[in-house]
C-alpha cells in the first residue's frame, strides 16, 4: 500500500488537530509554512494538506475540501496582525510601502481588501514581500508590517511596539461582515481523492477526532499547551486562550458563507471567474460516486 503524504502547518495554530495524532505506518507528515504547503499541493508533492483559503479558492477545481476542519476565527485571532505607524485610514496612503510576509497568501489578500475598504485605494502595487523572520527589523525600518502566526503571538506577548497602531485582521473582518474568517482549510488532491476515497474518509475522521479529543479533554489540552509553550516561549495562559477562544477549527454554515464571500473578493482581486467554479465545502458520498 502506498503511503499518504499529509501536510501540516509549522505554526502552533494547528496543534489541536495534530497533537498526539495516532501513529500510522502508511502516513508521512510534512511540516512547513502555509506558503510552502500551498506550493507542495500545487506540485502534487502532498496528497492532503491544510492550505490557505485563498489558495483553495483559486484552485478548487483541482481540490476536494475535507469535512469540518479549518483554521478560523469568530473575532480577534491575535496571530494575524497589521502593525503600522499610519492609521488604517486615508492616512495610510502616505505609507511608502506595505510589507507583507513571504509565508502567507490568505492574510495578504485579506489585508489588500481591508485596506481598499478603508482607504478607497488598491495598495497592492506597494506591497513588499519580506522574509517572515525579519518582521522586527522591517517594522523599525519601514514603519509597517503584516505579521502572522507565532511571530504575531510573540508581538502580543512582548507588547506592541510604541508608536504603532495594531489591527487584528480577523476582528476587522468580523466587524464588517458579521462572519468568521477562514484562514485555512484541509484539502486533498482531487485525482488522488477519486482513487482513494476510503483512505481520505479515514484520515478526515482521524483528524476530526483528534481535534475533538484535544479541545474536550482537559489533560490533553494542558499537555498540548505545555508542548506549545516549550516550543515558542509564549505564556501558557495566552496559548490556552488562543486554542480555545481565539481560534475556531470547525467548518460549518457560517464558515461556508464566509468562504463564499471571500471567494468573491478573491475573484475581484484576481479578475478570475471563480464564482463560475463549483463550490463544494465537504464531501457527502465517497469521491467519484454520485450523490
Amino acid at each position: 500500500m502506498s503511503r499518504t503524504r499529509l501536510g501540516a502547518i509549522a505554526f502552533i495554530n494547528t496543534l489541536p488537530i495534530y497533537y498526539n495524532l495516532p501513529a500510522s505506518e502508511n502516513l508521512d507528515i510534512v511540516y512547513d509554512s502555509p506558503a510552502k504547503l500551498n506550493s507542495a499541493m500545487g506540485s502534487k508533492k502532498l496528497d492532503i494538506s491544510p492550505v490557505s483559503s485563498a489558495y483553495y479558492l483559486r484552485n478548487r477545481d483541482k481540490l476536494v475540501l475535507l469535512n469540518d476542519l479549518s483554521v478560523s476565527s469568530q473575532h480577534s485571532v491575535e496571530s494575524v496582525l497589521f502593525l503600522t505607524k499610519k492609521p488604517l485610514t486615508e492616512a495610510l496612503l502616505d505609507q511608502p510601502v506595505v510589507p507583507v510576509p513571504d509565508d502567507s497568501e490568505t492574510s495578504v489578500a485579506l489585508l489588500a481588501e481591508l485596506i481598499q475598504r478603508r482607504t478607497g485605494q488598491d495598495l497592492r502595487p506597494w506591497f513588499l514581500t519580506y522574509p517572515a523572520d525579519r518582521y522586527r527589523e522591517i517594522l523599525q525600518k519601514l514603519g509597517a508590517a503584516l505579521i502572522i502566526g507565532d511571530n504575531a503571538l510573540l508581538i502580543h506577548e512582548k507588547g506592541i511596539p510604541k508608536g504603532f497602531y495594531c489591527y487584528d485582521l480577523a476582528s476587522l473582518w468580523a466587524e464588517e461582515t458579521g462572519l468568521p474568517f477562514v484562514f485555512a482549510v484541509w484539502v486533498a488532491q482531487r485525482t488522488w481523492a477519486e482513487e482513494n476515497p476510503n483512505t481520505l474518509a479515514k484520515i478526515n475522521a482521524t483528524l476530526q477526532a483528534n481535534k475533538t479529543r484535544f479541545l474536550n479533554t482537559p489533560e490533553q489540552l494542558d499537555q498540548g499547551v505545555a508542548f506549545a509553550h516549550k516550543r515558542c516561549k509564549i505564556a501558557k495562559e495566552r496559548i490556552k486562550k488562543y486554542f480555545t477562544q481565539s481560534l475556531d477549527y470547525n467548518l460549518g454554515e457560517p464558515h461556508r458563507v464566509a468562504l463564499t464571500q471571500f471567494g468573491r473578493i478573491i475573484n475581484m482581486l484576481d479578475q478570475l471567474p471563480l464564482d463560475q467554479q463549483p463550490f463544494t465545502t465537504h464531501y457527502q458520498t465517497p469521491i467519484g460516486t454520485s450523490a
